[in-house]
């Protein structure tokens, strides 16, 4: 199982780290995981909690997510122990969740096919030291994207080379499609799904740069996908 954790992409998976969320079915949270270490730093004590889309909690989830969970715990990983937990956050800053409560907090994120898992550490002795709270991918990723006024995925042409690609939102980069596409395959592509010229284009905004762009908002573009000018850019021409 290839295990990539990342930081978040989005402003709002920060809320995604702790319980307020969980309840909202339009989230798709299946449960979380909480644990410990122990006194000692290398024991391993942990106890699952259901959240509004607990029916997700089925066999093909417990499969994907126990091997998740034993790979995270071999030796060197982030679960193995306490002090492997603080070796392997401390070297990651662009993950740090520093809150009133401790500043040795980091958050991950950890995406499989079907799957968007957080995983909250916090490497002191006398708290819980992980928290892995557990989305639906597809219902998480609709949801925050629909609120953004963004597809789940769009269409785009790489004129380099020839290739039609797919952008999801909240991912970084791109997903091949169609090699030797065309950009009029693109469009009708886009509006088979009810994309638009000006979601397109902040969303390629998005994978490329950053999520949290400017660039990534839809209301920065045209009906024909060109960025609107500001008033008095258009004033001074």
């Amino acid at each position: 199982m290839d295990i990539t954790m990342e930081s978040i992409q989005l402003r709002e998976e920060y809320d995604l780290f702790y319980s307020e969320p969980h309840e909202k079915k339009e989230l798709g949270c299946i449960g979380h995981l909480r644990g410990d270490f122990g006194s000692n730093g290398k024991g391993f004590f942990t106890s699952w909690f259901p959240h509004a889309c607990d029916e997700k909690n089925d066999e093909a989830f417990k499969v994907v997510f126990d091997r998740l969970i034993g790979e995270l715990r071999a030796k060197g990983k982030v679960l193995e122990n306490r002090a492997s937990m603080y070796n392997f956050c401390a070297k990651r800053k662009d993950c740090s969740l520093s809150t009133h409560f401790s500043d040795l907090t980091w958050g991950f994120r950890i995406l499989t096919q079907d799957y968007a898992i957080y995983l909250r550490c916090t490497p002191i002795l006398g708290d819980y030291n992980f928290y892995a709270y557990c989305y639906d991918k597809e219902t998480l990723f609709h949801t925050l994207a629909k609120q953004r006024g963004l597809p789940r995925y769009c269409y785009t042409h790489i004129r380099t080379t020839h290739e039609n690609v797919r952008i999801d939102f909240a991912e970084h980069g791109y997903v091949p499609y169609q090699h030797g596409g065309t950009l009029e395959e693109v469009k009708k592509l886009n509006e088979e799904i009810g994309v638009t010229p000006a979601q397109k284009a902040a969303m390629e905004v998005g994978s490329m740069f950053s999520w949290n762009a400017i660039g990534a908002d839809p209301k920065q573009y045209n009906e024909h996908g060109f960025p609107v000018k500001k008033k008095e850019e258009r004033e001074e021409r």
